[in-house]
């Protein structure tokens, strides 16, 4: 795992799952928080990551606070924006494909920022067959990625029906009660979804946004998936303590949450090893909650599992690494045909409409 210190607010809003390609975009964009959204449209290479790079950082310079969505499958680029000063908030996203974002009130909250407009389209159909044959190559990349993420998910399915009869769950559910008692009550139930981790073209990627930001880091050391019992326990406690929360989702597993930040106590619970954590912080081992010593007669099947489990995630991984090079060629093809001293005019004049001049 590539765990990424970028020292900003950074997450991802969708995955590449089990089930195919997951977006969190409503929940991401659509929240109460945010009043006007634009939506950016363009293909690979038009530059949409650059501008919305230029936007943060013209935002930053008036005072803004600035949250970056990455992309889930390229986490160097970006996938959109939120940015808050006092009441007002703004969001901004790639809206192209794979991307599923459907406006709420078109034209009056969103609205539609095409960098296509600056494209050679007679430049790009001279590529159309090449451009074609690309898009069907990264397509059929994705589909074997999905489906040894697929393996992956009935993997860990079998582990957690076998594992299942050995868990003390009794005693998470205590354990998870007297956690929660050690943080104060907030001031009001809400919850946001922000992922750290991704699975795309570099393998699997985590921002450290969640142990940064937190001044109390609970660090959960799984136990054959006995982690997820204590998440599930502390989650659902937070609704009665009144807690304002992050929740991230498992990228493969997307029923499944991986760690929670309550921003108003500072602190951060996360299922990761130790190498992932680079903070001071509390370490809680399952292994006590496992009767592992009773687990004798299933013990074959379950490396059995784990064993394949780990051999569909490098199926899934050298899948997706493929996607790589066309993607990358896509960009070239696109850029080509790009007028980006065009675009780079309408950016500079989109932040001065939005911000005021510098």
């Amino acid at each position: 795992m590539d765990i990424r210190s970028t020292g900003e607010d950074a997450y991802f809003a969708a995955s590449n799952s089990a089930g195919g390609f997951c977006s969190y975009y409503g929940e991401c964009f659509d929240a109460p928080s945010i009043n006007r959204v634009y939506a950016v449209k363009g293909g690979p290479g038009t530059g949409k990551s650059y501008f919305l790079r230029a936007v943060a950082e013209a935002a930053r310079k008036k005072g803004w606070r600035a949250e970056y969505i990455y992309c889930s499958s390229d986490p160097d680029s970006l996938d959109g924006l939120r940015l808050f000063s006092g009441k007002e908030g703004i969001a901004l996203l790639d809206a192209t494909a794979p991307h599923v974002y459907e406006p709420m009130h078109p034209g009056v909250r969103e609205e539609l920022v095409d960098l296509g407009a600056f494209w050679d389209p007679v430049r790009l159909a001279e590529s159309r067959e090449r451009i074609a044959a690309l898009h069907r190559q990264k397509k059929e990349a994705y589909g074997r990625a999905y489906r040894y993420l697929s393996g992956v998910e009935s993997m860990t399915h079998l582990r957690d029906e076998l594992v299942a009869p050995f868990i003390k769950r009794e005693r998470i559910l205590s354990f998870a009660a007297r956690l929660a008692a050690e943080i104060p009550r907030g001031r009001g139930f809400s919850c946001e979804i922000a992922l750290m981790h991704s699975i795309g073209m570099q393998g699997r990627v985590g921002f450290d946004t969640y142990l940064a930001k937190a001044s109390r880091i609970l660090r959960i050391e799984d136990c054959r998936g006995a982690g997820q019992y204590l998440l599930d326990a502390f989650g659902n406690l937070a609704p009665t303590r009144g807690w304002r929360m992050r929740v991230s989702h498992d990228p493969i597993l997307a029923d499944r949450p991986d760690g929670f930040f309550l921003p108003e106590s500072g602190v951060a619970m996360v299922i990761c090893p130790e190498e992932e954590c680079a903070y001071p912080h509390r370490r809680i081992s399952m292994r006590r909650f496992v009767e592992t010593a009773r687990m004798h007669g299933v013990r074959e099947e379950l490396n059995r599992a784990e064993r394949t489990r780990r051999a569909m995630l490098a199926g899934a991984e050298a899948a997706l690494r493929e996607v790589r090079p066309i993607h990358g060629e896509l960009e070239r093809i696109y850029g080509q045909a790009m007028d980006f001293g065009a675009k780079e005019e309408f950016t500079k004049s989109f932040c001065e409409r939005i911000f005021g001049r510098s």
